[in-house]
């Protein structure tokens, strides 16, 4: 089991990597084939793939640490980075209500992939705690 102060330190700087991998690099309108649309900055799959590695990774940390560090850590990295650069890239004040819809989106969200997260390291303890009874 990993401390709560490395899962505290390592979660909000896999969150910041995580933006950072999927979406942070993007700032190009895309078209999109399927719906004929334009879709700006970020194509489904891309959102899509973030989504999945935040989950996974706040899953891997609960699993490893506690399931309240790594769930806060990751939303923390994640939100963090993507506020203070929507903040820098817009003039309407709009970025505001983004970060209070993501803020709530990656509460839900980590605390999904949290309790996954847990349940895999209860199967895994109550399989050690049997194997080690049959010995």
């Amino acid at each position: 089991m990993v401390s709560h102060a490395v899962v505290l330190t390592v979660g909000p700087l896999l969150g910041a990597v995580t933006w950072g991998a999927w979406l942070g690099w993007d700032r190009t309108a895309s078209y999109d084939v399927v719906t004929g649309t334009v879709q700006s900055p970020y194509v489904t799959l891309q959102v899509l793939g973030c989504a999945l590695t935040v989950g996974t990774v706040t899953a891997v940390l609960t699993a490893l640490g506690h399931p309240l560090a790594g769930t806060a850590g990751v939303a923390l990295g994640f939100w963090l980075v993507w506020t203070v650069d929507a903040a820098s890239r817009d003039d309407s004040g709009l970025f505001v209500v983004g970060s209070i819809l993501l803020a709530f989106g990656l509460a839900l969200g980590t605390s999904v992939a949290a309790a996954v997260g847990w349940g895999v390291r209860s199967v895994a303890d109550a399989v050690r705690r049997r194997r080690a009874g049959d010995s």
